[in-house]
């Protein structure tokens, strides 16, 4: 039966796995918590256009 406990190359594994974590928070933090560029709202112009529901008898 195989032995599921071999804990060696777990320390590296987590090591590289948290520091792609830090580079990617790092970077969304970076570029102003929007990834895929500026969505910024600078007029009424800018939102989508609103509705109204038909009046309720």
């Amino acid at each position: 039966m195989a032995d599921n406990n071999d804990k060696q190359g777990l320390g590296l594994f987590g090591l590289v796995l948290a520091g792609i974590v830090v580079l990617a928070a790092g970077f969304f933090i970076l570029s102003g918590g929007q990834l895929g560029g500026k969505k910024q709202v600078v007029s009424d112009s800018d939102l989508p256009p609103v509705t109204t529901g038909a009046p309720r008898k």
